[in-house]
């Protein structure tokens, strides 16, 4: 519970140095272990050489010691033996009687010496060692074993000599692997401030920048540094920033763009309500106000009902409904309402319709939205020659071409028409509307999964709008 209150540098760091410390003591024991008993195993065995090579120089004078003969020899062999070799020796035969021992050493010549563990196990095995305290009380290694002659067992010899020194070259040895071991821990804190600043100062910067898009900022953005998940989350926090600032652009736009499509009328329905007040105006000015009020109305109700069908489906409270469109019967009550306007404006109006075309699964009512908003503008925006519908179905997509010879537009326009309110400004001033007809049809499509295509060859060429539905 206590980490979860630290931030994450600092729980990183506890954690890294937590496992630096278990890892390096937990290795440090093991490896002291080995050393320990690689250095005990290493006196044990330089000690068996030694009683080893002795055993065989005493062999031969024991035996004619025991044979009755003189002992002169083995005499000679103990002396040499207490000037050479550094170790506290005892001799004994086959009963445990001691024949030679290390002067000083406590033994009687000719008595008979306790049987010890090392004694035992020389008996059965040859050699035997075992470490217990001497008279003194210091930890000592005994070492015993058996002396023979033509394979005749003889007796017995035990080498002993104090542990101090190997538990020194112990201890020596453990201060070597600790001052080999605090490099590599410390290495290990270094690379764990490295790691946990390498991740906790991108979320920092992460953090901070939120902050200051919460407080307006939204130009704010992250640099990226790397291309690893903390580089791949400050890209997706960038491009997060980059659609929200997009959006509240839209949204800003959007609503001064709504608030100026709305003051035009209102500010006409106000002068005609100001004149319709005034009592000499004669009745054909009355019917003439009252007319243009209806317009006005009539204008604003469009706007609205748009509005409306753009929240809705930001909203996403207009959902695609799973019921299909009877194609070939809904394009052709299309086709004559707009061929009727389109005849009304001296246009000539062209449909190229498959036969045989499947149901598609869209609206009928957001089928109709779409055709009529895109045929509406191309008759609006033709004051000559012709405008055609043209429909296909392949590969399991249905496509609608409609084309024009009216106005067209510059083709870095293109993709712009699709914005909300926006309008060409060559257009602007010779014809009417409030730049929400393309938008809402692109938004009808997007919701279908659908996409919308607008092209032109320039100014005066004409226009073609495609729409590709799935289907």
């Amino acid at each position: 519970m206590m980490l979860h209150r630290l931030t994450i540098r600092r729980r990183l760091l506890v954690i890294f140095i937590l496992i630096a410390f278990v890892g390096g003591a937990v290795q440090f024991l093991i490896a002291g272990r080995q050393l320990e008993a690689a250095t005990l195993e290493f006196h044990q065995h330089h000690l068996e050489t030694d009683a080893l090579l002795v055993s065989t120089t005493f062999s031969e004078p024991l035996s004619h010691l025991l044979e009755g003969e003189s002992d002169d020899g083995l005499g000679r062999t103990l002396s040499a033996l207490q000037q050479q070799v550094g170790h506290n020796y005892l001799i004994l035969d086959m009963n445990h009687r001691a024949i030679g021992y290390t002067a000083n050493s406590g033994y009687q010549m000719g008595g008979k010496v306790t049987v010890t563990p090392e004694l035992t196990r020389a008996r059965s095995e040859g050699i035997g060692a075992d470490i217990r305290p001497n008279s003194a009380g210091e930890a000592t290694l005994y070492l015993a074993v058996s002396i023979q002659h033509e394979s005749d067992m003889l007796g017995y010899l035990v080498l002993s000599e104090p542990m101090q020194p190997a538990y020194d070259d112990v201890n020596r040895r453990y201060a070597e692997l600790a001052v080999a071991t605090l490099p590599v821990i410390g290495l290990v804190i270094a690379a764990s401030l490295w790691v946990s600043g390498s991740i906790s100062k991108p979320i920092q910067h992460l953090r901070n920048s939120a902050l200051l898009m919460a407080k307006g900022h939204l130009q704010t953005r992250i640099p990226i540094t790397s291309q690893d998940e903390i580089g791949q989350l400050a890209e997706s926090f960038n491009y997060m920033a980059s659609q929200i600032d997009a959006l509240m652009k839209t949204q800003r736009s959007f609503v001064s763009n709504a608030a100026h499509e709305l003051r035009t009328p209102l500010m006409t329905l106000k002068l005609r309500a100001e004149a319709l007040a005034e009592e000499n105006l004669t009745s054909t000015e009355r019917d003439t106000y009252l007319n243009e009020i209806q317009q006005e109305v009539d204008h604003m109700a469009r706007l609205v009902s748009s509005l409306l069908i753009l929240a809705r489906i930001d909203e996403g409270r207009h959902p695609p409904e799973k019921t299909t469109t009877d194609t070939v019967s809904t394009l052709h009550d299309i086709i004559r309402n707009w061929r009727i306007e389109a005849q009304a404006k001296w246009l000539t109006f062209q449909a190229d319709i498959d036969t045989n075309l499947p149901e598609l699964p869209m609206s009928p009512n957001d089928l109709r939205l779409v055709l009529d908003n895109l045929l509406s503008n191309a008759i609006k925006y033709t004051p000559q020659g012709r405008v055609s519908l043209k429909v296909r179905h392949q590969h399991k997509t249905f496509s609608f071409e409609i084309s024009d010879t009216g106005h067209g537009f510059p083709a870095e326009q293109g993709p712009r028409l699709f914005e909300r309110f926006y309008r060409s400004e060559t257009v602007r001033a010779q014809i009417t509307g409030y730049g929400l007809g393309l938008s809402i049809v692109k938004a009808i499509v997007d919701h279908y999964g659908g996409r919308i295509e607008a092209t032109s060859e320039g100014t005066g060429k004409g226009a073609v709008f495609t729409v590709h539905l799935p289907g």
